[in-house]
């Protein structure tokens, strides 16, 4: 039996391809990009998550602080709750934390958690059969995310091949980056690449995102000329890569491959992960304001006089 780790099965999903979808998301991602509202995906391995809004405190609980081998977690200055109730939450000291995870398997309300789920493919089936009448009125299917999903070929490619086994439609959300084999091997299961476009210019690439593009760039050639179908999503990051050169030089990109794409998605960065980085003890590294509606309008128009069926968000 095949086994994956994931972080995450979001149901009703209606912004990772058409239709209504069930997203399953794979752990881990061979890219670092400091933009990246998901840091829960980042690490392959477990991850120690906090959210203090489930925690019923160590003046009632505690069970964390007794549990802990090392002494990282310990109890707080007493506080009040969003109920006005007085309050003491622990304290974790990322530090001295092992990630031995006995405090997540000790909290009754699971305020503290393992972000990693290890399930086999038939786990994610299950509540993927469970909405088939809303894919079949919806036209929509299973996404598959992460993190990057490549990095976890033979899962991924399993959970693609059941689900077009069963006839749900498939969507693969994947940043380009893993071996363009893997690409052509798992393209007679996938419905439509949800491709990242992040940077055209490898050395700035490898600067915001961890990796060089020629792979990536590579990859989405190759997959056009085989017959895959498209939708690109370029993130359009403050200051980083939304530049007028880097602008055009995707639209550019974008026209050698027109015959497969659907449609080109822009998206504005936001700042709703940022909770997400509190939540795991890390550090949010982004500074910038989301970029406004006329300036995503103006980027827009730039691959739509290309003649590149183009949308914002």
């Amino acid at each position: 039996m095949i086994y994956g780790n994931i972080y995450d099965i979001q149901k009703f999903s209606v912004h990772d391809g058409p239709g209504i979808r069930t997203d399953v998301y794979l752990k881990g991602c061979p890219l670092t990009c400091v933009w990246c509202h998901s840091p829960e995906s980042q690490t392959f391995g477990p991850d120690l998550a906090y959210m203090e809004i489930k925690c019923i405190g160590t003046d009632i609980c505690g069970e964390c602080v007794k549990v802990c081998p090392n002494g990282a977690v310990t109890v707080g200055e007493p506080t009040v709750n969003l109920k006005g109730d007085p309050i003491t939450y622990p304290v974790i000291d990322r530090g001295e934390c092992s990630l031995c995870l006995k405090c997540a398997d000790a909290c009754p309300s699971k305020g503290l958690f393992n972000t990693l789920r290890r399930v086999s493919v038939e786990d994610c089936m299950r509540p993927i059969r469970q909405d088939k009448r809303y894919y079949d009125k919806s036209g929509g299917g299973v996404t598959i995310s992460g993190g990057e999903p490549m990095s976890q070929f033979e899962f991924c490619e399993a959970l693609a091949m059941a689900c077009k086994e069963e006839g749900f439609s498939v969507a693969l959300d994947t940043t380009g980056f893993a071996p363009t084999e893997h690409y052509l091997k798992i393209l007679p299961y996938v419905d439509l690449f949800l491709f990242d476009l992040k940077h055209m210019d490898s050395e700035r690439s490898k600067k915001l995102t961890g990796v060089p593009n020629e792979l990536i760039k590579k990859n989405a050639k190759e997959l056009a000329d085989a017959g895959a179908r498209f939708q690109i999503r370029f993130p359009i990051i403050p200051n980083l890569n939304d530049s007028e050169d880097n602008i055009r030089a995707t639209a550019e990109f974008c026209l050698a491959i027109k015959h497969a794409i659907d449609v080109v998605q822009l998206l504005p960065f936001h700042k709703m992960g940022q909770s997400k980085y509190e939540r795991l003890g890390k550090k949010y590294r982004m500074n910038a304001s989301p970029p406004n509606a006329e300036f995503m309008e103006r980027q827009r128009r730039i691959f739509a006089d290309c003649g590149l069926p183009a949308q914002v968000g």
